[in-house]
């Protein structure tokens, strides 16, 4: 996922902001309210996430905003765990999940999981993707091949998994590049090219490929695998 961060809270969005990464999502951090608002606008994002431990009241009316401006957007909550009404009412305002401070990196796992969707389950068949001879742990964040570990590099693994959530269809350098590259990256979209290359040689089987389609973009393909 592309996520923006609001970055009031100083230490704490930077540790968060670590796990995420650490997730494989991409990240982008604002500083102040009018720029997330800005960001939001301006960018595709999956998710917000809000810290509602912000002292100066900031994030008070983002969760609403979001919620209309961007009715598909997911909004993330973070807060202590004192005044949990806050929590509450952020929810009835249009909020998709929540974690409590300090986070466990498991447990953030888990609701982020949620929120793409995949339902709050650590359960390997729910979060599994198998694609002719490829399966990909989303929550371990493993690829195999025809049963062998895939050795992949962070954005190797993100621009793959971009891939395969859109497998079979054509996805553009421009939308792979949005969903790998955070703001703070200067990488240009071509830089695809060359993270689709690697992919290329190190997922090479005769079942799957991953085309491209001149003007257009990338698309995987897989063969169905044929039971013995």
């Amino acid at each position: 996922m592309r996520i923006v961060l609001l970055n009031i809270s100083g230490g704490f969005s930077a540790r968060f902001s670590l796990v995420l990464r650490q997730l494989d999502h991409v990240v982008d951090v604002v500083e102040h309210a009018a720029e997330m608002q800005a960001a939001v606008l301006t960018s595709a994002y999956d998710l917000v996430v809000l810290d509602l431990d912000d002292a100066s009241g900031e994030t008070a009316g983002l969760v609403s905003w979001a919620r209309v401006t961007k009715p598909a957007l997911k909004i993330l909550i973070c807060k202590s765990r004192e005044s949990l009404n806050l929590v509450s009412e952020a929810l009835s305002k249009g909020a998709d999940e929540f974690v409590l401070k300090p986070i466990d990196s498991n447990e953030l796992r888990v609701r982020l999981l949620a929120l793409e969707g995949k339902g709050l389950t650590a359960k390997q068949e729910d979060v599994v993707v198998d694609y002719g001879p490829l399966r990909v742990d989303l929550a371990s964040r493993q690829v195999w091949l025809n049963g062998n570990i895939l050795e992949l590099t962070p954005r190797e693994r993100s621009v793959l998994q971009v891939l395969l959530r859109h497998r079979g269809n054509v996805v553009s350098k421009d939308y792979i590049a949005s969903r790998v590259f955070s703001m703070e990256n200067e990488a240009a979209p071509s830089a695809i090219e060359i993270y689709v290359h690697r992919l290329r040689r190190k997922a090479a089987h005769p079942d799957l490929k991953i085309k491209t389609v001149r003007g257009l973009g990338y698309q995987l393909e897989a063969l169905p695998l044929v039971a013995a």
